[in-house]
């Protein structure tokens, strides 16, 4: 009797607990179980959705929404243990800051900060509130309005707002959902997909560009590339980037580097057409630099001779060069061509002016079979020799100018011999080009007509234009002796942030030749605000009256990830506020 009445409980406990262990699945208790059970009962036993939804208690839509984003998951390989078996802890309670929030504002107030001011130090703390907020709670406290202040007193009360917070990666997962809002930095974020295509980020590291212990050489060199693409002329005046969270996702950060850490950065890398000289100007006390010509101050001056090098048919800067000094500035020319040899090509045609070299190398060239134009250097024998030419011997031409428009010139050709050579060379005199003395064209090129050499050498003053488009954007003429910036590092970031304005605003109809100043207004100083997620950030941008253009423009880049961002895709869009 007591044995059966033990195997009538043995039985009763097994049904009691193969009913629990049934009611486990059926029933669970944990949120991501549930989903899991759903799913499974979904793809697996091929349930429909609206049975699933019953079973489980969730409605059709969310069912199909789960699945949506379950099999998005997949594709992309985010699929792990998190996502069924991890209960994720609760969110915070929205409200339980707001009494810290609102000692902020209070105390904020109390040292005569307006509400822009207050939230704009609010923000920078991570702290999303709006201006009606704030004015409730400074109402509700008993505040008065300020009283109106001068330009200079808002600057010095805003400058003791708050510190500038340090810069570090972006922390995709704290971040991820939250919006952020720039004044500024939004406005070159279009560039970051044309890096991404450009492998940007492998140059720098094939320049063994160096890291420090808290940003990699990626982030750095980035840094300095924004702030040469916002036109900003000097890195002490941090001020203008140093909270502005747009400028720090360029680079993946949350905020640039402020003027020491950019004006420490070291670097060493090894150093294994259309030319022209540029002068850097130096303003330090104590300087080794030898004086040159500046074009731009029209006096000779302390500076660093660079030499830049374009094609005349994009304006993209191919090669530079900051370490001229006088010794060597006539083999400028040389150096270049062997650099391009390295390439694995000779430079088809160099162009450039009277002073540029020396006549024994451009017999060099010659024997290199490299084609040059250039100019003869005046001299009052050459131009008394003009007088004994007949008029007979003088042609007259037509030469194609920008715009479709022509001139008609008088030009006179001839080969010469000249000084410390043993080669002649073909020399064009060209009359009636708009300046009071002949033009002394000298070439080896003796295929083309004089018309098209004369033309071509026309060109050359866009590399002219484009040295002063950089000195007034980029500021090369700005070096600062108390914020040091090695000057060959400069002009690197200087010519590759130029290239990719050249780049860019070859698919911007209409605005291919305007110089990186005018796209950069008219495109580029711009805010807005942009949102991170899953696997794109979505970028919104104020309206401008061109900014469509530059809409179309970037369409073709929507599918490029950028390697820096966690390989996360770009989404534009106009940011409609009312």
């Amino acid at each position: 009797m007591t044995f059966l009445y033990l195997l009538i409980i043995h039985a009763m406990y097994t049904n009691y607990m193969n009913k629990d262990i049934k009611e486990f699945f059926l029933n669970s208790t944990h949120i991501t179980h549930r989903k899991y059970e759903a799913m499974r009962a979904l793809c697996v036993e091929k349930i429909k959705a609206k049975d699933v939804a019953k079973r489980f208690g969730y409605s059709t839509f969310s069912i199909n929404a789960m699945k949506r984003d379950f099999v998005n998951a997949i594709k992309n390989n985010q699929i792990d243990s998190r996502h069924f078996f991890v209960t994720k802890n609760p969110g915070r309670n929205p409200d339980a800051d707001k009494a810290q929030l609102k000692v902020k504002i209070i105390r904020l107030r109390k040292q005569n900060y307006s509400i822009l001011d207050i939230k704009s130090a609010l923000q920078a703390e991570g702290n999303r509130v709006s201006h009606d907020y704030i004015d409730r709670v400074l109402s509700a406290e008993g505040f008065a309005r300020l009283p109106k202040r001068t330009q200079i007193e808002r600057k010095l009360q805003f400058s003791k707002i708050i510190k500038a917070p340090r810069s570090h990666s972006i922390d995709w997962n704290i971040d991820k959902g939250q919006l952020f809002h720039s004044e500024r930095g939004i406005g070159i974020l279009p560039f970051l997909p044309l890096l991404a295509r450009l492998c940007v980020d492998q140059w720098i590291e094939f320049a063994e560009y160096p890291g420090t212990s808290e940003l990699s050489s990626v982030q750095n060199v980035l840094s300095f590339i924004a702030l040469k693409l916002a036109g900003h002329n000097r890195y002490s005046q941090d001020d203008l980037w140093a909270m502005d969270r747009g400028f720090g996702l360029f680079s993946s950060l949350n905020v640039l580097p402020k003027d020491g850490t950019l004006s420490s950065y070291s670097y060493r890398t090894d150093r294994h057409m259309n030319m022209d000289f540029t002068a850097i100007p130096h303003w330090g006390d104590a300087s080794v630099l030898e004086n040159n010509w500046s074009g731009k101050y029209g006096k000779r001056l302390k500076s660093v001779l660079s030499v830049l090098c374009q094609d005349p048919d994009t304006g993209i800067f191919c090669y530079s060069n900051a370490e001229i000094r006088h010794r060597n500035e006539a083999e400028c020319v040389l150096e270049f061509v062997d650099f391009w040899k390295d390439g694995g090509r000779k430079p088809s045609c160099l162009i450039f002016d009277s002073k540029f070299t020396t006549y024994e190398n451009l017999e060099k060239l010659d024997k290199d079979k490299i084609k040059f134009i250039t100019l003869r250097r005046r001299s009052k024998k050459l131009l008394a020799e003009l007088h004994k030419i007949p008029d007979e011997e003088w042609n007259s031409i037509k030469v194609e100018g920008p715009s479709r428009k022509h001139m008609r010139l008088k030009i006179y050709e001839s080969e010469i011999l000249l000084n410390k050579t043993t080669r002649y060379f073909r020399q064009i005199v060209v009359s009636g080009n708009g300046h009071e003395k002949e033009a002394f064209i000298l070439t080896n090129d003796r295929k083309r007509t004089a018309s098209q050499i004369i033309r071509q050498y026309g060109k050359r003053w866009n590399v002219e234009k484009g040295i002063s488009e950089q000195i007034e954007f980029f500021h090369l003429n700005k070096l600062s002796s108390s914020i040091v910036v090695k000057v060959d590092f400069d002009l690197t970031m200087t010519i590759a942030a130029h290239n990719f304005y050249r780049v860019i605003a070859m698919d911007l109809a209409g605005f291919e030749n305007e110089t990186s100043g005018s796209l950069s207004s008219k495109f580029f100083d711009n805010g807005g605000q942009f949102k991170i997620e899953n696997d794109s950030i979505i970028v919104e941008m104020k309206k401008k009256r061109h900014l469509q253009i530059l809409m179309e423009a970037i369409k073709k880049y929507k599918n490029i990830k950028i390697p820096w961002l966690e390989k996360r895709k770009i989404k534009y869009r106009l940011w409609t506020t009312s």
